[in-house]
């Protein structure tokens, strides 16, 4: 048992494991185990103490008072210190390592979701998740085509130096990491790190976890469950600053990602395909409704990450003031501090230009691959 001043893990010291990072990790999982500490209430609790070590630390009140009334007397009685450090154990035995919310080495980009995961499970080389990441995400029944496009995309972009991130499933995500191999990719599953999901994928797990990155939420061991995919694509749409969709049917999971993409501010793009085909309906859609549209798969050494710029310094300023999600002239005039007036007319030029994209509804965003972009 742990005391409430105390924390699971901080006299005993794992064999492999640096003493700080059991400890962070022995939080979190002492944490987690608490009724009522979900993800949400996670970052909550490690936003106002500084880290999960101090907020498990904290005293009554305060703790309670963002815990929650269980929480807090659940820790009033004692917290169970075993589950954690068996964890912490087992991963160190099997090279997993351990990334906590709130310290060195988790993912920034994370940070961004209003539940970022608490702890990250990850075999291979973590580094690539510090790197610019470009998601590569689409159907399980991928055509011929929509097989070979993704296998170029992830060729191109991890020959360009970008993590391609995507959730080995069968299909596009499976044809993205091999494409990006031996270069960086990561794999984030839907199950513990050390299960290939799904088994037909397991020598490509093999190759992933010994050259490129697999990461979970999920404890190792932790079977593929349907209501873990959406979970996991929020982890997806969170580590790239691009997202690719090359092949989704109209119900597709990719386009979850897409819409979760876009929520955060991320930059879409989507493959145009034929109209009579089922794999196309999504990102087609997807192209109508203002995506950016993937011209060339990347393969002739054309790329610039990066549009180019108007002359006019005021309409590169009021671009640079554009989220890349879609927004009304009202909500630009607002993040410019300009009248609304002014904008309408500057946005109007830039779209005639080709720099900004209509929407279906009326607003705007900013055209993915403006002048120059032979990816998207």
């Amino acid at each position: 048992m742990v005391a409430p001043g105390g924390f699971a893990g901080r006299n005993r010291r794992v064999r492999g494991v640096a003493p700080e990072t059991a400890a962070d990790a022995a939080a979190a999982l002492t944490l987690r185990a608490l009724p009522g500490v979900g993800t949400v209430r996670f970052r909550e609790l490690v936003d106002r103490f500084g880290s999960a070590r101090a907020a498990l630390g904290a005293n009554s009140a305060a703790f309670a008072d963002v815990a929650g009334q269980r929480a807090g007397e659940r820790r009033r009685r004692g917290l169970p210190a075993r589950h954690a450090l068996k964890m912490i154990e087992r991963c160190a035995g099997e090279g997993i390592e351990l990334l906590v919310y709130g310290t060195t080495g988790y993912p920034p980009a994370l940070g961004d979701l209003n539940a970022p995961p608490s702890l990250l499970y990850a075999l291979g080389r973590t580094d690539f998740l510090q790197e610019p990441v470009v998601a590569v995400v689409g159907s399980r029944r991928a055509t011929a085509y929509g097989r070979r496009i993704a296998r170029q995309l992830g060729a191109s972009l991890a020959g360009q130096g970008r993590c391609v991130v995507s959730g080995m499933a069968m299909g596009v995500d499976a044809a993205a990491h091999r494409g990006a191999l031996p270069g960086p990719t990561a794999a984030v599953l839907g199950s513990g790190v050390d299960v290939a999901s799904p088994p037909r994928n397991a020598a490509l797990h093999r190759e992933i976890r010994q050259n490129g990155v697999v990461v979970s939420e999920y404890a190792p061991g932790v079977q593929a469950e349907p209501h873990h995919f959406p979970v996991r694509n929020r982890i997806i749409a969170a580590l790239a600053s691009d997202v690719v969709i090359v092949e989704a049917s109209r119900r597709s999971g990719a386009l979850i990602t897409a819409g979760l993409a876009l929520d955060l501010g991320r930059e879409v793009h989507a493959v145009p395909g034929p109209i009579d085909r089922p794999t196309s309906e999504g990102t087609n859609r997807l192209i109508a409704d203002g995506a950016g549209v993937v011209v060339d798969a990347g393969l002739h050494d054309t790329v610039e990450h990066g549009a180019r710029q108007p002359d006019e310094p005021e309409l590169r300023e009021l671009l640079a003031a554009m989220p890349a999600a879609p927004v009304t002239v009202e909500e630009v005039a607002l993040a410019a501090d300009r009248p609304v007036e002014e904008v309408a007319t500057s946005l109007t030029v830039l779209e005639v230009r080709g720099y900004l994209t209509p929407t279906r509804d009326g607003r705007v965003m900013k055209t993915p691959g403006r002048a120059g972009m032979a990816v998207w």
